[in-house]
């Protein structure tokens, strides 16, 4: 399998970190997070004429939010905000954006959990489930307190407070279903793994992969779990050692969905020597250890993930979109967080030989 880049479509116009966006049709709609209260669409038939500026979002804009679309709708569930004079805290609040009348309108439906770092995955039935999100009580008792504090109390404030196994942070491992069209939130019950942020969310078919991410701040999971068609339940699978001999971390922030009908999830970051200070419990186990962006991109073959080569340049923390055969990395940063604007199509091909991939030098 050879996987092959093009650059040639349109670059966001600003810098799109921790951003939301889902596609509808042959439209795709990226904004919020890093680029502010903006909402941009891109016309895949007409891509020439590049991103435009839509109505922009009336509310204080979240970061990483949760957002799928159904019907001429996107949906947007939580994230961080920062109101004007406080503190950051989670949005307890769902927005619908209407793609027909270009317009944004706050549900009456206050979110019972926090749902930062979620991942979203719409339905063929409408619906959309939810997985993941950071406790909303913790989150907003942290920043709270850290606001509060001088800047002689915060180290020591932030090490009690990473310095605490994955079960104390009590992140959300229930799947949720929302329903469009009666307004409402549905608790399906708890999964059989640790509730995650920053997980990447495919629809395989009409069943759900819920791959990687952090299953607490700066502990990522090596582990993708795969909801089985007869819903009797989830199947674990993992990803594969970066290289021979080193552990897979797993990674959070990356990209992923179907490119040319198979799984994929590409770039990301993590904390290389966590998980091994994590089984040493070592707690806080990204303590002094650099973040690190991450170029492998991985394919799931129907039996085990992958490695399917390695990306441009590492990128991590932006948008996924399935366009044809295609998966469009919009936005996100690199290394040190630099912004990229650039978007990436990814594409699969077969292949004479042994698996290779492809990329500008």
């Amino acid at each position: 399998m050879t996987a092959q880049f093009d650059t040639s479509w349109p670059a966001f116009p600003v810098p799109l970190r921790e951003a939301a966006g889902a596609a509808l049709g042959g439209q795709l709609y990226a904004g919020l997070g890093s680029a502010g209260t903006a909402w941009y669409r891109l016309d895949t038939a007409h891509r020439a004429a590049g991103w435009q500026r839509m109505a922009d979002f009336p509310g204080t804009a979240p970061a990483g939010a949760a957002c799928a679309a159904s019907g001429p709708y996107l949906f947007l569930f939580g994230g961080a905000i920062t109101p004007a004079g406080h503190g950051a805290c989670q949005s307890g609040a769902v927005w619908r954006y209407d793609s027909v009348a270009n317009s944004w309108r706050q549900l009456d439906l206050p979110l019972p959990l926090g749902l930062l770092g979620a991942s979203a995955l719409a339905q063929a039935d409408g619906s959309i489930v939810l997985f993941g999100g950071y406790h909303r009580a913790q989150f907003d008792d942290f920043c709270q307190a850290h606001a509060a504090a001088s800047e002689a109390e915060r180290p020591q404030l932030l090490r009690a407070y990473m310095a605490r196994p994955v079960a104390a942070f009590e992140w959300n491992r229930h799947q949720w279903r929302f329903d469009p069209r009666q307004g409402t939130l549905h608790d399906e019950g708890a999964l059989p793994f640790a509730g995650t942020c920053g997980a990447v969310a495919i629809d395989a078919n009409g069943a759900a992969i819920l791959a990687s991410g952090e299953i607490k701040p700066g502990l990522r999971t090596p582990l993708a779990w795969h909801a089985r068609r007869d819903g009797s339940g989830w199947d674990r699978h993992a990803l594969p050692d970066t290289a021979a001999g080193v552990p897979q971390e797993g990674v959070a922030a990356a990209f992923g969905g179907r490119c040319g009908g198979i799984p994929v999830i590409a770039g990301g970051t993590h904390f290389i020597g966590a998980s091994a200070n994590y089984a040493q419990e070592q707690w806080h186990a990204h303590a002094g250890l650099a973040k690190t962006w991450r170029r492998e991109l991985y394919g799931f073959d129907g039996r085990q993930w992958r490695g399917l080569g390695l990306l441009p340049a590492p990128r991590a923390h932006g948008l996924s979109f399935q366009v044809g055969n295609s998966l469009l990395l919009v936005g996100g940063d690199t290394d040190a967080g630099a912004a990229i604007l650039e978007t990436l199509a990814i594409t699969l091909s077969n292949g004479p030989g042994r698996d290779t991939v492809s990329y500008p030098a």
